[in-house]
């Protein structure tokens, strides 16, 4: 059997180390219980993500107003290209061009009186 004073110091080194266990579980129960701490962190972090997705935002919009004023401009320039293009070939066949235009007009009187006098 074994002597009285070595399951003393046996205890006394397993009480000492159940203590220190104990105030650890303690330490890491109350950081996880610390729902306020827990929450600035949080706080802080979402803070930090909304102003990352502004910065990100904010770039992106005006990358997307510079690309826009681009295509307005080409998009313009073909347009005037094409407006250009209609006015030579119309100058090019008169009659046809009158005749056209004439019959969208005869077209629009036709459709305002219509409906003025109720024919339809």
């Amino acid at each position: 059997m074994r002597d009285r004073e070595v399951i003393e110091r046996e205890m006394f080194r397993t009480r000492e180390d159940l203590e220190s266990n104990l105030a650890e579980l303690k330490h890491v129960v109350q950081e996880k219980v610390d729902v306020k701490a827990r929450a600035k962190v949080a706080l802080e972090k979402g803070k930090l993500r909304a102003a990352d997705a502004y910065e990100r935002g904010k770039h992106s919009a005006i990358d997307l107003a510079h690309r826009g004023k681009d295509g307005a401009r080409q998009l313009a320039k073909r347009g005037e290209d094409r407006a250009y293009f209609t006015y030579l070939k119309a100058k090019d066949r008169p009659v046809l061009t009158a005749s056209i235009i004439g019959g969208v007009i005869a077209a629009g009187v036709l459709i305002y009186v219509g409906r003025r006098k109720d024919w339809w």
